[in-house]
């Protein structure tokens, strides 16, 4: 018999028993679903199953769950366990709960055949009281009701007997008298000790009472129809209302208002000052065969404004070709002019806003723009201490790629990049800005929420640019438990990233959004332990997938221009990089767009010529480049310049100028826009000046003139502007693949089923020798045990060790576990105690049929700060 689908001895009807059963898919599933299970292996099935049922491994179950499996989730917390999916399916109104039951079965938060579905007990408590809109059972309403509104109650709901016996616990009874004014605590209160088992079987009867639907019926039909529709109105949820008169229980006779006549028949009942509550038998009686009420087993729609389908696909190739042309421009100056980090990190507010006016974009695109090129690995801080941040030696081979390969690089980039760059500008939670580039713009959760919305955008129909709160209602659905100020922001900034990236053009998605969303969908089924974000973002195909869908929406590179007579030139398309790389050395970009003007000027000239280039070799690429010819006044321009350009040669003296023509050496000398460069003529053809040669160049220029500097051996010194580069840092690993990741977890799963076969022989052997097991040792197995005995209020034997090192075994009721401590009615000491969890060392359960002794109401109770001063065992 294969370990992995035979049927094993053991405890029928336990989780542990459940899971030896399933096959080792199942559970490869099952821990890649939950990948905290197997994190470190569980060293046997009973462990794997304490796991299943630890408060924090169920709560980031329940998160990736969407609403509708969740009302499923609820609707078994409302109905008596084990279930059949017959049972659940009626009572969810016959809707189909394959899928959702498929899901919670993969997750293992519900377990069990078809005939008896079982929900892990921890879902009860993280669900909260009130699932499904219905309130809490009668029996919870009332815990804080008194003797005396419960014996009233009583009479209400037709039972004489248990008025009798409220009656007999005062001198003087009720009477027929009003108790709205009647002091009710000093007549029937009960302190510690006093009356806690005639009150509690009080509550048991009327609860008793409730649990009849043809009662609470009758009790209904008694009520004028306001009442019934207020009734009705709170049973369609939310079951808790405010009124002033939750403290007023009248009799059914004194009763006048629809509140008043609902409070005195308990089908309302107060459970704190101005409070009250619908039971959850009155509910589900008012709601009738539709018992689980509305449920939404399909997300909403993502609405919004029509923008025209034909117009999306253009806007967005738009945009990606300005976020290219925005980040070479950028980094081409940066590298040119390293930027220094603040001490704190990230760039000043100074930096942002120059880098903004550099790229011609607002502020905030600025930081997508730089958070996207960060991410990409083309720019990073220099190593050592004295930081800047430059272009990386990536960004050099990223220029020669096409333009759709160069915004696929960047897009995948931004898929990753940990950081919400929607911040930047804001303040932190000390009051500080939040700088670009900074660590304190990156979010852990950020990759995996831009994929959620990218997916809820591409939900939009064709031509639709859904609005921000369809957005958040289609996120809400898919995972209702997630909240916080982080989804929210994200929302509003992936949706204004999606824009300045392409993944959106005009608000709606496009052809590569939609593409994105597949594939975000497609790895989160192949891998859903990893999150939505992070698998495809390191898929190396995807770079090759987007650049491919990118290509037929930009305009092929062209490599030709329209040289306009003002000095101006137009490249009718995304130019070639060759060609874009030298057309900057000799032009400056006037407008940029579909269509990017260029004008030429003596200064770009110039900067062309300083960087090494010949008026032959601008002419001849601009004779090549020109469609139509080279206008004249463009052809005389250059010559001008050349025939300027170089005639002056300065050189160190600090520096030197010299000329042959000695006319203009004597107008250079003698122009008042030179005497601040503090020149002298020692010979009829040199000056020198006490300036640095590259201050005394810049002086000459801006005074008209057109110096070159030379080199001590008289040769002509290139002025080409340094480029600054730094390595580029190794960029995060590929997830792991699919397949690797199941062969580590088919690993686990051996591991888990070889541990158990050694823990169940150990225990065969103990057994057969009449060894006594004891208390539950292990540390999961010990919280889920109390957690259980808190849930079930039931007694169990506690073993523990106190401050000073005695160990003890004791007797106790659980009643509440949270932060780190167990509150729980000691029955040695006959006393509320707090034990500390990491003290216990045992948890056994206790088979009692008298029950024990009785214990007082838990509001009575005084709880000690804690539990280490208890004796010893005596």
């Amino acid at each position: 018999m294969s370990p992995s689908t035979g049927r094993v001895p053991g405890p029928p009807g336990t989780l542990a028993h459940w899971l030896r059963a399933l096959p080792d898919d199942t559970l490869v599933r099952l821990f890649r679903l939950r990948p905290d299970l197997a994190t470190p292996p569980p060293p046997d099935f009973d462990i794997l199953a304490a796991r299943l049922e630890i408060r924090g491994s169920v709560s980031r179950a329940l998160e990736r769950l969407d609403t509708f499996t969740l009302e499923v989730v609820q609707a078994l917390t409302l109905l008596p366990s084990p279930v059949s999916v017959a049972e659940l399916t009626a009572f969810c109104g016959g809707l189909d709960l394959r899928a959702a039951l498929e899901s919670l079965r993969e997750r293992l938060v519900v377990w069990g055949p078809d005939e008896a579905l079982r929900l892990v007990g921890v879902a009860f408590d993280l669900l909260g009281e009130r699932p499904l809109g219905l309130g809490r059972p009668v029996r919870a309403c009332l815990a804080g009701y008194r003797q005396a509104q419960l014996a009233r109650l009583a009479a209400a709901v037709g039972l004489p007997d248990a008025v009798s016996d409220g009656l007999s616990a005062s001198s003087g009874g009720l009477g027929d008298s009003d108790d709205s004014d009647l002091d009710l605590d000093s007549e029937f209160h009960l302190g510690a000790g006093s009356h806690p088992v005639r009150r509690e079987s009080m509550i048991e009867m009327v609860s008793a009472a409730f649990a009849d639907p043809h009662r609470v019926a009758a009790l209904l039909d008694g009520c004028s129809a306001r009442a019934r529709r207020l009734a009705e109105r709170l049973a369609a949820g939310p079951a808790l209302g405010a009124t002033s008169d939750a403290e007023r229980l009248l009799s059914v006779s004194s009763a006048r208002s629809p509140v008043e006549e609902l409070l005195a028949r308990g089908l309302l009942i107060g459970i704190e000052p101005g409070t009250v509550e619908l039971p959850r038998e009155v509910g589900l009686v008012l709601r009738g065969a539709d018992q689980a009420g509305p449920l939404h087993p399909e997300p909403p729609e993502v609405t919004g404004r029509e923008v025209g389908a034909g117009a999306v696909d253009p806007a967005a190739a738009l945009a990606a070709d300005a976020l290219v042309r925005a980040v070479t421009t950028l980094l081409t100056a940066w590298g040119s002019t390293p930027v220094t980090p603040l001490r704190t990190g990230g760039l000043s507010v100074r930096d942002l806003k120059n880098s903004a006016r550099l790229m011609d974009v607002p502020e905030t695109e600025a930081a997508v723009v730089i958070e996207a090129a960060a991410a990409a690995g083309l720019v990073d801080l220099t190593p050592g201490t004295d930081v800047q941040f430059v272009p990386t030696n990536v960004y050099d081979r990223w220029c020669t790629e096409t333009v759709a390969m160069r915004w696929a690089v960047l897009a995948e980039g931004w898929l990753r990049s940990p950081s919400a760059a929607w911040l930047v500008g804001g303040r932190d939670e000390r009051g500080r800005q939040i700088a670009a580039m900074s660590l304190d713009a990156r979010r852990p959760g950020a990759p995996d929420l831009r994929a959620d919305v990218l997916r809820a955008v591409a939900a939009a129909a064709e031509g639709v640019a859904p609005t921000p709160e369809s957005v958040r209602a289609r996120l809400a659905w898919r995972s209702p438990r997630r909240t916080g100020p982080l989804l929210d922001g994200m929302i509003g900034g992936t949706l204004t990233e999606a824009e300045v990236v392409g993944f959106t053009g005009r608000g709606a998605p496009s052809t590569l959004g939609r593409l994105v969303a597949r594939r975000l969908a497609a790895a989160e089924a192949d891998d859903p332990g990893r999150g939505s974000g992070r698998s495809p973002a390191a898929d190396e195909g995807l770079c090759r997938l987007l650049a491919d869908a990118m290509a037929p929406l930009l305009p092929e590179p062209v490599e030709e221009l329209l040289i306009q007579t003002d000095l101006t030139a137009v490249a009718p398309g995304p130019l070639v990089p060759r060609v874009a790389a030298e057309l900057s050395r000799m032009a400056d970009i006037e407008s940029a767009g579909a269509a990017t003007v260029y004008r030429f000027t003596e200064s770009s000239l110039r900067r062309a010529m300083d960087a090494g280039s010949s008026a032959d070799d601008l002419h001849d690429l601009l004779g090549h480049l020109a469609r139509g010819g080279v206008p004249q006044s463009l052809t005389y321009l250059i010559d001008d310049t050349a025939r300027r350009h170089g005639r002056l040669r300065s050189g160190p003296a600090a520096s030197y100028l010299r000329c042959d023509d000695t006319a203009l050496l004597t107008e250079v000398v003698a122009s008042r826009r030179t005497q601040a460069l503090a020149m002298r003529r020692v010979a009829p053809t040199i000056v020198i000046s006490s300036l640095p040669v590259s201050d005394l160049l810049e002086g000459l220029r801006a005074a008209g003139f057109a110096p070159v500097a030379e080199a001590p051996d008289g040769r002509i010194v290139l002025a080409r502007p340094e480029a600054y580069r730094t390595p580029a840092r190794a960029r995060p690993p590929a997830a792991e693949s699919v397949p690797t990741r199941s062969n580590q977890l088919r690993d686990v799963v051996r591991l888990v089923r070889r541990g158990d076969d050694s823990t169940r022989a150990a225990r065969a052997a103990q057994d057969a020798a009449g060894a006594q097991l004891g208390l539950a040792r292990s540390a999961p197995v010990i919280l889920v045990m109390l957690q259980g005995a808190v849930r079930d209020r039931r007694r169990v034997l506690l073993g523990y060790v106190n401050q000073q090192g005695t160990p003890s075994d004791r007797v106790v009721r659980p009643t509440l576990l949270e932060g780190g401590w167990l509150t729980a009615w000691d029955e040695r000491s006959e006393a509320p105690r707090r034990f500390a969890l990491h003290r216990v060392t045992g948890v056994a359960d206790i088979d009692d049929p008298f029950g024990g002794p009785p214990v007082p109401d838990v509001g009575d109770w005084v709880v000690p700060p804690a539990a280490d001063d208890l004796p010893g065992p005596r």
